[in-house]
């Protein structure tokens, strides 16, 4: 049932229950008692063992059958009320890579790729195409600036997104596959609108890592709870580290603190650039004094720094007043 929702085939499902109900048998009389007087895997023994299993094997055909028909008849995904369910939150990133311009633009070219050529029955280099382009990965990786702009074209994505991958998953339908990639390109074409890219590219003097987005650690939303939480937390941070408890101070600065840090870089940086790499900045430095040297004044310096950049970042994006 696990693999049938996860979107494989009918006869993926079939092939998979009969192979795990032949082990069990098989297992079940390998290791099992010997009848007296026989020698495992005599004549004998496996003429007993075929007879004493042959019942079970029909119930197993039987109940294989009856699940492949179920299959068959339910399509092999799952239904829109669950997908829509799953798209309630943002998909998982599957790089850490800031989705810019340029990128977006090659994944959209290769969607539009990848429709035409299901349209033309080409199921080998729809395959290739989504196998080797970034156009997959750009839909995950998208999800989450997208739906703090705009939920409602995110909501979209990831819906046609998991359709997409089920279809390759399972029967590859050619039409299914065509409708799924074009709707992506359109809401990909729809999202470049929707952000802004004016700091995609690498910023000049940012330091090292600062320069580009730094990757999402989860896929929490950015709400102003969250968000007032991990500033708090930061003040704590501070506040520890002035009066010598590190350790404390780099317990409370491993928990959300820091994964927002992550978790907004990408949409600050296009809503506030410069604050954006400010915040990267005092965290690259929490983090290295916290697997490092560990200097007091250091650590209590940037922890209040970073606490006074998040409040501003969540005004800046309209998530606190």
């Amino acid at each position: 049932m696990i693999l049938h929702i996860g979107g494989a085939s009918a006869g993926t499902v079939l092939v998979t229950v009969l192979a795990i109900f032949f082990l069990i048998f098989a297992m079940s009389f390998a290791i099992g008692p010997i009848p007296e007087g026989k020698r495992r895997l005599s004549r004998a023994w496996v003429r007993a063992w075929v007879r004493a299993s042959a019942p079970r094997m029909l119930i197993a055909g039987i109940f294989a059958a009856l699940l492949f028909t179920g299959s068959a008849l339910s399509g092999g995904s799952q239904s829109d009320a669950e997908i829509a369910a799953l798209c309630e939150r943002p998909l998982a990133p599957l790089t850490g890579n800031a989705v810019t311009e340029p990128r977006l633009s090659v994944a959209i070219s290769s969607m539009n790729d990848i429709a035409a050529a299901a349209r033309n029955g080409d199921t080998s280099r729809v395959q290739t195409l989504w196998f080797t382009t970034d156009a997959h990965n750009v839909s995950h990786d998208i999800d989450a600036s997208i739906r703090l702009e705009k939920p409602s074209l995110a909501g979209d994505l990831c819906e046609s997104v998991i359709k997409l991958e089920n279809e390759m998953a399972g029967d590859q339908r050619s039409d299914v596959i065509e409708t799924q990639a074009t709707n992506l390109a359109g809401y990909m074409e729809e999202a470049r609108d929707v952000l802004s890219f004016a700091t995609s590219s690498p910023i000049p003097g940012a330091l090292g890592a600062c320069a580009n987005a730094i990757g999402a650690v989860t896929l929490d939303p950015l709400t102003a709870e969250r968000l007032q939480a991990a500033a708090d937390d930061m003040h704590e941070v501070g506040e520890l580290a002035e009066s010598g408890d590190v350790e404390q101070a780099a317990q409370v600065f491993a928990g959300d603190a820091h994964n927002i840090t992550h978790d907004i870089d990408l949409p600050l940086r296009n809503s506030d650039a410069s604050l954006a790499v400010s915040l990267c900045e005092s965290v690259v430095l929490l983090e290295v004094q916290m697997g490092g040297a560990r200097d007091v004044t250091i650590i209590a310096r940037e922890a209040e720094a970073a606490a006074g950049i998040l409040e501003e970042a969540g005004r800046a994006l309209g998530i606190l007043q």
